[in-house]
């Protein structure tokens, strides 16, 4: 090899470490924008919203932004019939599902403990991933995937006892349904811009949500500012940055890393829901967010 050959491929090298720690630093991001769901959505609540209705009002004003953004970027937007197919059986079969499953869940059990349950999705995800996606299983994944659901059990670690079935079955049949999303969003992403793509799942959802919400005569808008400042903020900030930046993400590092590097969401939960909520912040839960953290950090390198 020419002393060249030799700088040229440490180049390419920095450029692909760089471009995966970008990877990294958008998951990351979409993470904390998705930490703030939980949070938001208890204010939307308290201000009057009800659970259908601040869904449907977040996934429209998601729509809407997606839309504005394609005008005005005059991206082309026009799907052939098949991959409109593909995204709109993703869109209806696993994010809707996800979505009304695990806001279900929280009418049953605790919401920390849903949250758990979710979070066995990593696992499904790296799994379908070797499969469909024919990412390879190393041993960083592996690894990773240890530490962060000790993380996130430590972090939402509560008693088992007298959990009501109903929602631990909603739980877990969410995060079946978004490990399909996640898997099934990474093969379509190779040929979709992700803002065009974007722009479809959540005006899929949000027309899903509006039928759900009039088929079960759930329409009422007897909410106070709170509750609408509330919406806004999961439509903005927990739907539109957080879809754009974890779809960069995941064309980016894949579909398996990005799930694993996800389970920071509780810990990002935790600190918000005391700093804005003033819920009790325990050392336990600072300790988990650390396990995570370092699963995390163990993604950092070539997997």
């Amino acid at each position: 090899m020419q002393p060249g050959d030799t700088r040229d491929a440490g180049i390419l090298k920095e450029q692909k470490s760089s471009r995966q720690g970008l990877g990294v630093a958008l998951v990351l991001f979409s993470t904390i924008c998705l930490s703030i769901e939980a949070v938001a959505a208890k204010l939307a609540y308290q201000g009057g919203a009800t659970v259908m209705i601040t869904l449907t009002l977040r996934y429209i004003l998601a729509a809407v932004i997606f839309w504005l953004i394609i005008k005005a970027g005059k991206y082309a937007y026009r799907l052939p019939r098949q991959q409109l197919a593909a995204v709109a059986a993703l869109s209806l079969g696993a994010q809707t599902l996800t979505v009304l499953a695990l806001f279900e869940a929280f009418r049953y059990i605790p919401s920390g403990m849903a949250i758990l349950f979710l979070y066995l999705y990593p696992t499904l995800v790296a799994v379908l991933s070797v499969f469909v996606l024919r990412e390879p299983f190393t041993w960083r994944k592996g690894a990773a995937l240890l530490l962060t659901f000790a993380g996130c059990a430590i972090i939402l670690g509560q008693p088992l006892n007298g959990l009501d079935l109903r929602g631990v079955l909603l739980s877990l049949a969410a995060a079946f349904t978004n490990s399909i999303f996640l898997v099934g969003t990474t093969r379509l992403l190779k040929d979709i811009d992700t803002t065009v793509y974007n722009a479809y799942v959540t005006t899929i959802v949000a027309l899903a949500t509006v039928i759900i919400t009039f088929a079960r005569g759930q329409v009422s808008f007897d909410f106070n500012l709170q509750a609408l400042l509330a919406i806004i903020v999961l439509g903005i900030v927990s739907t539109v940055l957080a879809m754009a930046a974890l779809l960069r993400g995941v064309k980016i590092i894949g579909a398996s890393r990005t799930a694993i590097i996800s389970t920071f969401e509780p810990a990002a939960t935790a600190v918000l829901g005391f700093l804005i909520l003033g819920e009790l912040l325990t050392g336990w839960q600072m300790a988990g967010g650390l396990v995570v953290l370092a699963g995390v950090f163990v993604l950092r390198g070539r997997s």
